[in-house]
């Protein structure tokens, strides 16, 4: 899976009878705006179409646009049109495009993203809040959530020796999901508790095979966005993998999780600070 943008994808007219596959209303006009060249007079010269896509298939689709149904100019950006097709259902899939919308907000330096809907209980599963109702162009009530941009700060973290238990090493099936095999050696800080009330979750690099235990430094930290725990990135020998492969590595797991990954903004790697201290 990749997030592309529809402007910049080099193939839109394909993307556009992809579109158009849409079982949505909302989606039809999306395909209407995109057909007639609306899109941008409608919602922003710098709004974006980002789509969820798997080679020539299409998952998911929403824009991250300047403006939205509801006619509030100061209130910007908004993740709209937020479709997933009906076969791809199930797996959280639109949370990868919400991560996105997240990142993309990050960058512009907005404090968060905002999302108009008539849903109940969907968008709090990608950690998002209502934040109050508000009326649309035509006068209806909708319910507004924000997705919050809160940086976090790991500067304690970084260069911190750890040591724990593997209790998913590699080639280990999740207990509750059979189809998910553990490509890395998986498991938690002895005496260190997270989020959720158990002990810290670890994805541990630089050992290729099979382990029970494990020592090492945390070298990085995916914040869920859509979670009450992180995950700690812990390296046994010194080693740095860069973002795409601690990325490509934890995939397995946290594509069904909204993330975002700190980094040891360090270049050497510190084993003086032992746990504990």
């Amino acid at each position: 899976m990749k997030i592309e943008d529809y402007f910049t994808s080099g193939r839109p007219e394909h993307w556009l009878r992809e579109i158009g596959r849409s079982d949505w209303a909302a989606g039809q006009y999306l395909h209407q705006l995109l057909g007639e060249h609306r899109f941008h007079d409608l919602l922003g010269e710098k709004s974006r179409l980002l789509l969820l896509t798997e080679g020539d298939h299409l998952i998911a689709f929403c824009t991250y646009a300047q403006r939205d149904e509801i006619p509030a100019e100061e209130l910007s950006p908004w993740a709209g049109f937020v479709y997933t097709f009906p076969e791809y259902r199930g797996k959280r899939r639109m949370g990868k495009l919400l991560e996105h919308a997240y990142q993309l907000a990050k960058a512009d330096g907005f404090p968060c993203v905002y999302i108009s809907t008539d849903h109940r209980g969907l968008y709090e599963k990608y950690g998002c809040t209502f934040w109050k109702t508000m009326q649309d162009a035509q006068g209806s009530d909708c319910r507004v959530y924000r997705l919050e941009i809160r940086p976090q700060d790991y500067s304690g973290l970084w260069g911190r020796r750890v040591s724990g238990t593997i209790d998913r090493p590699i080639g280990s099936v999740h207990p509750r999901h059979p189809e998910m095999i553990y490509p890395i050696n998986y498991g938690y800080v002895d005496g260190v508790f997270a989020g959720d009330g158990a002990e810290q979750d670890v994805y541990v690099f630089g050992v290729p095979e099979p382990v029970r235990t494990f020592t090492g430094t945390v070298i990085a930290v995916l914040h869920r966005l859509n979670d009450c725990e992180d995950k700690w990135i812990v390296s046994t020998d010194g080693s740095r993998p860069d973002r795409d492969k601690i990325l490509r590595a934890i995939a397995f797991q946290e594509q069904y999780y909204m993330g975002e990954l700190y980094e040891w903004p360090d270049e050497k790697l510190s084993t003086n600070q032992e746990e504990g201290d």
